[in-house]
Order: structure tokens, then C-alpha cells, then sequence
């Protein structure tokens, strides 16, 4: 399998257009130059020496993690950090790193959606949308020219960059508008659709007609849903839950130890019958849970003041920034097996939370 097939997988699911500016997603590490077997993947939260020795174990030369193995940048590799030895590790091993961090928050089906459903709660909407416009690319070519025409688009340098949808081929369309005559005499025609974020639609277009091959390549703007993408989901069980069954119920799904909770949670009868959650550190997001009416938030590294803040009203939990995004190992595999029944797909067997509960 080329890593440039399983990159692609991950960011048609994910698109790196949904990270955040401050982020980091996407190819951390390659593989060595000339070569781009992927020979199985390991999946993580987070990349450490012990995850790269573990994937050499398991015979994978992909780690694909949740949060960025380089994130603030590495000036060296002197071995001064966990970042920089597991960095040093993974090139040594010829093991390449991946990461899908807050493009795997925003995108629709992404960290949120998980954590509402191990609860049991049904998705309504997102909490924080995000806007990301998506442009259909049309590309028309004879009909021998489309084996070129994919593995163009499935090269390693645009599967780092962007993601892409590539639907079945129309074998004999009769749509000829704006197609030189020189094609179309006598040609059978292959019609290869994509639908790829706004911002990344320049340079497909450009790798595309610069290739060489007889093609047209058509660009139409779709519309805008900012509805599918965002960070955190607002959710609602089918019969309300009293409060006082929630923090079980959370323990039970995430599988935290220990619960920190605001004081509008002590209120046991409360029924909660509409939720929000968002992976990792949320709590800049308690207000627009509060606006969309929600009686309990979920999500992790909530602050002191947030929590003295709402004494009533909403009740907020912090469940543990690892136990709420270790869901994402669970996206990833579902993701990778659906596209590759028979690839070579594990989650971690040693990670573990580096936060301990005393």
C-alpha cells in the first residue's frame, strides 16, 4: 500500500483545510527517500520512542497520532526532549509520522461526534462551526489517459497538502462543453470528479495541466455548509438522564478515573436530556453550550475561574483531556479499514495516559 493512498484516506475524511491556524496536522515525518511502501499502520494520541519502537514491533512504518508529534517546531535534534528523541527515533526506523489533529476535531463524524456517541446521545449540530468552502474539480480525458490522471492525483506531494473525493467514472459522457475538438473526434471520454477544499483547488489545477496528458479540467463553487464542520457537537438523549447518573455514565464511556465537575453537578434530580462535548481542552466553548441550551458540557483542561463562574446554570465536567480525544484511535481505525479492508491497521497496545490520578 503507498502512504500516499493512506494520507489520502485520512485527509479525504479530515481535510488539513480544517485545522486550526495555530495547529500543526498533516505529514510530520516521511519515509525515507525513493520510497513509499506503507507496510502497516500504528495508531496513537500521542508519539513517543515507545510508540515508534512498538510500530517497528508490529512490522508498521506509519504512526498516524492525534496530536502533533512537531508542533511548536523543532530547532534540533539533540535528543533534549520527548519530541525530539521520538522524532529522531522514527527517522532512524525509517518510520513516517502523521497527524490529524483539530482537522479531526472539526471534521463531521470527528472526536465530538465520538464522544456523543459512546454516551449514547445523538448528534443535532456543532457547537463552534467553522466555515470551509469546496469546489468540485471536473477532470474530462480520453479514456486511456485516466490510470495517469489518478496516480497524478494520488501523489505524494498533493496527499500531503489536501484531500480529495474521486467519484466512479462516467465512461461515456456526452457533457463536451469547452472540450477542444482535437479530443473529442473519435475519442471515448472519462469524466474523474473531486471535490476538494477552496484553497487547495490552485495547485491540483496546476499539477493537473501541467502533466502533460490531453484533459479539460473544470472547477464549479459549491455551496458553503458551515454546519458540517466546527468544533464540539450539541447532543440529546432519547429520554432524559438524571443528572446524578452522568458522572457513571462519563467514567464508564471514557474510562477516567476521576471526574472534576462544577456545582450546578451536584443537582442529582436534574433531568439532562440535551449535552454538548468537545475533545480536548473546550472550555472557552462553556458559553456557546450554554447558548444552545445544553444542561451539561463535556470536555477537558477546564480552568478554575470557568468552573466558579457557573456555580448554576450549566453543569460542567472535565473528564480528562487524554479520555476524551483516546476516541480518536477509534475514527482512524474505522476510517483505514473501511478504505482498506486488508491493510494492516492496529491501535497502540502500550500507550497510556501520561496524566495519573492519585
Amino acid at each position: 500500500m503507498r502512504l500516499s493512498y493512506v494520507i489520502a484516506a485520512i485527509e479525504e475524511f479530515a481535510p488539513r483545510a480544517l485545522q486550526e491556524s495555530w495547529d500543526n496536522s498533516g505529514l510530520q515525518i516521511g519515509l525515507p527517500p525513493g520510497s513509499d511502501e506503507c507496510t502497516g499502520v500504528l495508531l496513537c494520541v500521542d508519539v513517543t520512542e515507545a510508540i515508534i519502537a512498538e510500530a517497528v514491533e508490529a512490522g508498521c512504518n506509519l504512526v498516524l497520532s492525534h496530536h502533533p508529534l512537531i508542533f511548536k517546531g523543532l530547532k534540533s535534534l539533540s535528543g533534549r526532549t520527548p519530541s525530539e528523541r521520538a522524532a529522531a527515533a522514527a527517522i532512524r526506523a525509517g518510520v513516517a509520522v502523521y497527524s490529524a489533529h483539530t482537522s479531526l476535531d472539526s471534521t463531521r463524524g470527528g472526536v465530538s461526534y465520538a464522544m456523543a456517541e459512546r454516551l449514547g446521545a445523538r448528534v443535532l449540530h456543532v457547537l463552534e462551526p467553522t466555515s470551509m468552502t469546496k469546489e468540485r474539480i471536473t477532470v474530462l480525458c480520453p479514456r486511456a489517459d485516466a490510470a495517469d490522471v489518478r496516480l497524478l492525483l494520488l501523489d505524494a506531494d498533493i496527499a500531503g497538502a489536501t484531500a480529495w473525493h474521486v467519484d466512479r467514472d462516467s465512461l461515456d459522457t456526452t457533457e463536451r462543453d469547452g472540450i477542444p475538438e482535437s479530443i473529442i473526434a473519435h475519442t471515448p471520454l472519462t469524466r474523474v470528479e473531486l471535490t476538494v477544499p477552496s484553497m487547495q483547488r490552485r495547485e491540483i489545477v496546476r499539477r493537473l495541466e501541467g502533466s502533460g496528458s490531453r484533459l479539460t479540467v473544470q472547477v464549479q463553487p459549491l455551496a458553503d455548509h458551515p454546519d458540517e464542520y466546527g468544533l464540539g457537537v450539541v447532543a440529546e438523549f432519547d429520554k432524559p438522564v438524571e443528572m446524578g447518573k452522568l458522572p457513571a455514565m462519563l467514567r464508564e464511556a471514557f474510562g477516567t478515573p476521576a471526574i472534576r465537575a462544577s456545582q450546578a453537578a451536584l443537582d442529582s434530580s436534574r433531568p439532562v436530556r440535551r449535552i454538548a462535548l468537545c475533545g480536548g481542552a473546550g472550555g472557552e466553548f462553556i458559553a456557546a453550550a450554554e447558548a444552545a441550551g445544553a444542561a451539561a458540557y463535556v470536555s477537558a483542561d477546564i480552568r478554575y475561574h470557568d468552573f466558579a463562574d457557573r456555580r448554576d446554570g450549566i453543569a460542567v465536567f472535565d473528564i480528562g483531556h487524554f479520555e476524551s480525544e483516546n476516541c480518536a484511535k477509534d475514527i482512524f481505525y474505522r476510517v483505514l479499514c473501511e478504505k482498506f479492508p486488508n491493510f494492516a491497521v492496529q491501535k497502540s497496545k502500550l500507550e497510556n495516559n501520561p496524566v495519573i490520578y492519585l
